[in-house]
């Protein structure tokens, strides 16, 4: 049945019930919502049956949702600003990993490039999702309590009278296969898992794509760790730092490129610090660079950005700040340390915490066994 069909002879109040009952609500929802009487729901759900020749309640919800589909995919992803560089065999992985398991969680350190890579996978991705991709940063969300209504914000929900904001959301996604890309949700983990669980619950085809620095420990979680990129052979780490260096109009030589193969193995090939060390270069030029290595936390500064948390690979070390005490404590990029520090976390790292971040050494971020951390 097409779209004009199924709405001819149908009244605007009957195609705002439809809609409705398209969202699984009662008869006493859509009665409130709309300030008329149940009977009166009762009334036009019985003529919309007989118009639209539905054998029940079921057959006109997914009629409603036949006519709200969009005719093409919405995609709802943020633009980089710069071109995806590498990382196939990490694209290949993550995508068979979304499509076979509904809760995916890329998990890495801070800068190694989590969300560039699930941005990436994510728009590879959306002819498999023909009912919308959604991208939700959950940055700007300080209470856990609100990461159903940033998901909503992203969604384009607003308030239902009758409902709360954690079912409007599963309403709404109730009869799509959709993906959801859920992006920084470390600092609110206690607010995502139980919100992820209600939705996969409700929405048996919606799947949840999410970046963090640690898991959100739930049981139905498939986790994917995001390496550092390649630093072997024509490495991932130097295509990218070319890139960069290329943007900032500094050219790469040949007779350079095992300086600047050894500039990203003490960068321990991080994608934050590739990038910011690149856009250096006019200043510090190569050799600069790798001198000024010996406190690369002060020398690789970037300007200023929309999120302060890529200016600095400082960020890997202040970030940890929003974990709960519940999670790793990860005062070294990628390692765990024998005693956390005690509740209330401290305003900023302490000295203990920066001194073993810049004691990580590359083989960290290949899962090797590191020591413990001691103040």
């Amino acid at each position: 049945m097409s779209k004009q069909q199924a709405t001819a002879g149908i009244s605007p109040r009957e195609a705002e019930i439809l809609s409705l009952v398209g969202e699984h609500r009662s008869n006493a929802e859509i009665g409130a919502q709309l300030f008329i009487s149940v009977r009166t729901v009762e009334t036009h759900v019985s003529s919309l049956l007989r118009k639209l020749d539905a054998a029940d309640r079921r057959a006109l919800a997914d009629i409603a949702a036949q006519l709200t589909r969009p005719s093409h995919t919405p995609v709802a992803l943020p633009t980089p600003l710069s071109p995806f560089i590498g990382r196939a065999r990490e694209r290949d992985a993550l995508q068979r990993a979304v499509t076979a398991h509904r809760q995916v969680s890329a998990v890495g350190p801070g800068g190694v490039g989590k969300t560039r890579l699930v941005l990436a996978v994510a728009a590879d991705l959306t002819g498999v999702f023909p009912d919308g991709v959604w991208f939700v940063d959950l940055v700007p969300v300080t209470d856990p309590a609100m990461v159903a209504a940033a998901v909503a914000a992203a969604l384009g929900l607003g308030e239902q009278q009758g409902r709360s904001i954690h079912d409007a959301v599963p309403a709404a996604l109730t009869d799509r296969r959709a993906l959801l890309v859920l992006d920084n949700c470390e600092h609110v983990a206690d607010g995502v898992a139980p919100f992820v669980e209600r939705l996969l619950v409700r929405c048996p085809q919606v799947s949840v794509l999410a970046t963090s620095r640690a898991r959100l420990m739930v049981p139905f979680e498939w986790v994917y760790q995001v390496p550092p990129l390649s630093l072997d052979g024509e490495s991932d780490a130097v295509a990218l730092f070319r890139d960069r260096a290329a943007a900032v109009g500094w050219t790469v030589s040949d007779a350079q490129a095992g300086q600047v193969a050894d500039l990203c193995r003490k960068l321990d090939g991080v994608a934050l610090a590739i990038e910011l060390a690149a856009a250096r270069l006019p200043t510090l030029g190569l050799d600069g660079l790798v001198l000024g290595l010996s406190d690369h936390l002060r020398l690789i500064v970037g300007g200023y950005r929309a999120d302060d948390r890529h200016r600095s690979v400082r960020a890997i070390s202040t970030g940890v700040r929003r974990c709960s005490p519940a999670t790793t404590w990860p005062c070294c990029a990628g390692s765990r340390c024998s005693s956390p520090p005690s509740p209330p976390w401290p305003p900023r790292p302490s000295p203990a915490s920066t001194r073993c971040l810049r004691a990580t050494s590359s083989k960290a971020w290949h899962g090797s066994p590191i020591r413990a951390c001691s103040a």
